[in-house]
């Protein structure tokens, strides 16, 4: 089986992998841990794009994967039992670490493939500041690798579109990578309809103290969780579509046939 991630090689293999040009890009992977429902593992944001990136690597020939960063910055999970959280400080100064160790070893293009929301405007100040250091290097952020399969597959879904932080899409491709740590019966059922629709028709100045009481309460009401209910459109069927969408991004990035918010 052909080796892909970094840590898997010698440094005399690396050394002279360097040498003969045959190492030029690097696929980096930012994840978290934190909770994803009560069905998932606290893994789903690193298991993921470390598999999505470990296919692209495959098909490619120049091309490492660096180990994952299995922890982010998860502040609006620290309610949740064990859920591990950087401050924005810790994950900038850790992904320009790492970005500037791979330049300096003569990796100039990196695909920064990110698997966890919170980590976007720090791994953005990173890319940027060095970027500003090492102009000849490409740097290419990939935000959230999910909005894109999302938006393909949105009709294949029952609620949400498949959205959703442990939602049925996030289900479906954690189902794939690690079924072993998917409990589906435990999935609960919650879509915040209230406030979807608030950003398509916001509230006008003039709605009262009474009536957005009325709205607080019925968001409570629909926002109830049914155990079981949740995910009852999720497949590990469907993550293959996901994995072939994605393998395809990655391998336009890192060969330069694609960009996509390129620094």
């Amino acid at each position: 089986m052909k080796k892909v991630f970094l840590n898997e090689f010698s440094a005399f293999e690396l050394k002279n992998m360097i040498q003969d040009e045959e190492i030029d890009s690097a696929i980096t992977v930012f994840g978290s841990c934190e909770s994803h429902g009560w069905h998932l593992p606290l893994g789903p944001d690193l298991f993921v794009p470390t598999e999505i990136a470990r296919q692209a690597a495959l098909r490619l020939s120049k091309t490492v994967v660096v180990p994952g960063v299995p922890f982010g910055t998860s502040l609006h999970y620290n309610h949740y039992p064990l859920s591990v959280t950087l401050r924005f400080e810790t994950t900038i100064a850790l992904a320009e670490d790492i970005f500037t160790s791979l330049i300096e070893h003569g990796i100039r293009r990196i695909v920064i493939l990110n698997g966890h929301d919170g980590n976007i405007p720090a791994l953005e100040i990173a890319a940027r500041k060095v970027k500003d250091r090492f102009k000849d290097a490409v740097l290419v952020f990939v935000p959230a690798w999910w909005n894109i399969t999302g938006a393909r597959l949105a009709d294949m879904f029952d609620v949400w579109n498949g959205l959703g932080h442990g939602g049925e899409g996030e289900t479906s491709i954690t189902m794939a990578v690690r079924p072993e740590l998917v409990d589906v019966s435990l999935a609960e059922r919650q879509v915040p309809e209230d406030v979807m629709a608030l950003g398509s028709s916001p509230l006008s100045s003039g709605t009262s103290r009474r009536s957005r009481g009325r709205g607080r309460r019925a968001t409570r009401r629909r926002r109830r969780w049914r155990r079981g209910s949740g995910c009852s459109g999720a497949s590990p069927i469907l993550s293959s579509i996901w994995f072939r969408i994605w393998r395809d991004e990655i391998g336009t990035m890192t060969t330069g046939k694609g960009e996509r918010d390129l620094f």
